[in-house]
This record gives structure tokens, C-alpha cells and sequence, in this order.
């Protein structure tokens, strides 16, 4: 089992299980004795991505140098403690405060959820435009081989059906803030090809569906979130919206590994599409909840239950193609995840 680390959150049996998965794959191999910077990784995939590759050392001696950045101070310690890694607590829009060189990028950073969406929707252009370009900069000044970006499905827009990687991107208002993720994940995705074309940097993204998992930040305004949020305070889930409208998710487990793939085996200005093979509406994930954490689920709008689904979802060939594959379903990685969260409740209480 994986030990030493600081925080304590990091005794529960569900992330020591998901690490340890993730640190046994093969594919860190490829990052023997090199680089890695990984921003956002005091955010839930980052995180993911910071805490296997720190096991992989532990565990295999794989001497991977790791550059973690992120804003969260607290939060960084609380993960990290003192492992053998070094922190950048920074905004990654700054130049970055090393010079080292730096074999493979996984970007992670960035504002996520409809609560910053709606209250600060500059920061998260800003963030996620400035932030790329920041760091494709210097990746190419540092000979990086490879630039993994954490995209979103998002990109695709409101489309209905299935989606692969060459699915057109439906148009969106340029002038409704809200819109502000999606443009800015195409521009940085774009930012990706144009290096990629110029420079040859085998730059590349993963289009993320929703993603979930311990980690996971309940203010962010995602339905997962606040779901998980009415189930620790003993009330019912409370689905406001319509029943049918289709929201396929990905454990986050899965999506590192994912990022993995992509990063070793995947093509420079290319996309990757990530999801779980489930394709449940919104009014199925409320009622898997509720039954997980033993409650109600509460619908204001009932008569939708057995409307045509809405919604799209993600064809992820392109990706199985590299040798990825889900290994959490949603019942299980709903379950993982509640009882995290749960357990973490119980410990702050007791405090």
C-alpha cells in the first residue's frame, strides 16, 4: 500500500486503491528518468496524476523528476507533504518559477464548474488561453516531447447523438459569457495544433467527458457535485432539470489512465475522446445516488422521465485504439466515490 504521504485525506482505502492501479500500469515506463510538470495538480485529475506518479517511484524506481503546479498552498501540502517532488505555487498564466527542462507536459489547470462559469467567466478564458500559450512557450524553449492537454467534451457544443474526434463543433454565441469554457478549450486545443504544425511538438488533447471522483470539488456547481452534496447532508437528490437529458461521466481513475495513454501513444494534433461505455440521463445518475447513499431522489420536473433522451455522448475508439479501456463502472465509481466523501465528513466532525 502506498504510505508516506501527508495528508489526511490520504488513508482512505478507495484513493490508496485507485493510485495503486494507476502506479502499476506500464506506461510509466515511458517517463523513466525524465521530466514531468503537471499543472493543476491540486485539482482532482492532476492530483490523480501527481500522487500515482509518485508511487510509481516509490515502487518501481523509476526516477521520474516531477514539477507539480498549483495555486493551493494548503491544499498542496495537505496532498504532497514532502514527497520527492518539487511545488510550484503559482498561476500557471506566470512564467514559470524553474528554468529545468521538461520532457512531458500534462496540463490540467483551470476553472471548472457553472459557479466560476458564471461568476468569473474572464478568469476562466483568461486562465485557459494565457495559461496554454504560457506553457507551450515553454515546452518548446525546453525541447518537451510531449504536451497533453486535459480538453472537455465540451468543445463539441450542443449536439445531440454520438460524437468522434472529427464531429463538427457546433457554433456558439461569442458574446454570452457562458460560453466562455467552451471557446476557450477550442482556442486552447487550437493553440496545440498550431505548435504542433510549426514546431513539431507532438502536442495533444483529451476530450474529457464529466468527470468524478474523490478529489472532487463540491462547490464547483457540477450536478455530481451537488448531488453528492444532498446526499451528505441527509436530504434528498434533487434533480431541478429535466429527467432525460443524457450526461455520460468518467471516473477520474479511468481518465488519468487515459491521459497516460494518450501521452505515450497518442499522434500530435490529434484529439482523444474519454468517457465511461454507460450512457445514463441525468434522472438515472440522481436515482443511482440516492440508492448508494440510502436516500430519495427528488425530480421537479417528472414529466420529462419519459421524454426522448437529450444529449450527446462520445465515441472513444480513436482512444481504446492506443489500449485504453474503462475499469470503473458508474454504480462502482458512484459508490467509491460517496464513501470517500463520507468518510471525509465523519473525520471533520470529529475533529
Amino acid at each position: 500500500m502506498f504510505c508516506n504521504m501527508a495528508a489526511e485525506t490520504m488513508d482512505s482505502a478507495v484513493l490508496t486503491s485507485d493510485i495503486e492501479y494507476l502506479a502499476k500500469l506500464g506506461l510509466w515506463d515511458f517517463f523513466a528518468g525524465k521530466t514531468i510538470l503537471i499543472t493543476g495538480a491540486t485539482g482532482m485529475l492532476g492530483a490523480y496524476l501527481a500522487l500515482s506518479a509518485i508511487e510509481v517511484n516509490r515502487t518501481r524506481g523509476c526516477a521520474i523528476r516531477l514539477l507539480l503546479l498549483g495555486r493551493d498552498r494548503r491544499k498542496a501540502a495537505s496532498l504532497f507533504g514532502e514527497r520527492e517532488c518539487e511545488m510550484l505555487i503559482q498561476d500557471v498564466r506566470a512564467p514559470l518559477a524553474t528554468d529545468q527542462a521538461v520532457n512531458c507536459v500534462f496540463h490540467a489547470a483551470g476553472p471548472v464548474g457553472p459557479s466560476v462559469f458564471g461568476s468569473d467567466p474572464e478568469e476562466v478564458l483568461s486562465v485557459n488561453i494565457e495559461g496554454t500559450f504560457s506553457l507551450l512557450r515553454y515546452a518548446i524553449r525546453h525541447d518537451c516531447e510531449c504536451f497533453a492537454l486535459a480538453s472537455t467534451h465540451e468543445v463539441y457544443g450542443a449536439a445531440d447523438g454520438e460524437r468522434d474526434e472529427t464531429s463538427p463543433l457546433f457554433p456558439l454565441d461569442s458574446l454570452e459569457p457562458r460560453s466562455c469554457y467552451v471557446l476557450a478549450k477550442q482556442s486552447a486545443e487550437n493553440a496545440l495544433s498550431c505548435y504542433h504544425k510549426k514546431y513539431g511538438l507532438r502536442a495533444l488533447s483529451a476530450r474529457l467527458s464529466r468527470l468524478y471522483g474523490p478529489l472532487m470539488n463540491l462547490e464547483s456547481g457540477l450536478f455530481v457535485c451537488d448531488f453528492m452534496k444532498d446526499i451528505l447532508s441527509c436530504q434528498p437528490v434533487r434533480v431541478r432539470g429535466g429527467m432525460n437529458l443524457l450526461r455520460p461521466l468518467c471516473y477520474v481513475a479511468d481518465a488519468a489512465a487515459a491521459m497516460l495513454f494518450a501521452a505515450v501513444f497518442g499522434k500530435g494534433g490529434f484529439a482523444y475522446n474519454v468517457q465511461g461505455r454507460e450512457l445514463p440521463s441525468i434522472g438515472e445518475i440522481a436515482g443511482n445516488i440516492a440508492r448508494i447513499g440510502c436516500r430519495h431522489a427528488m425530480f421537479d420536473h417528472p414529466e420529462t422521465k419519459n421524454l426522448p433522451p437529450h444529449g450527446h455522448w462520445l465515441n472513444t475508439d480513436r482512444l481504446k485504439n492506443l489500449g485504453w479501456k474503462q475499469t470503473v463502472g458508474l454504480s462502482e465509481g458512484m459508490g467509491k466515490t460517496l464513501s470517500f466523501l463520507m468518510r471525509e465528513k465523519k473525520k471533520e466532525a470529529a475533529i
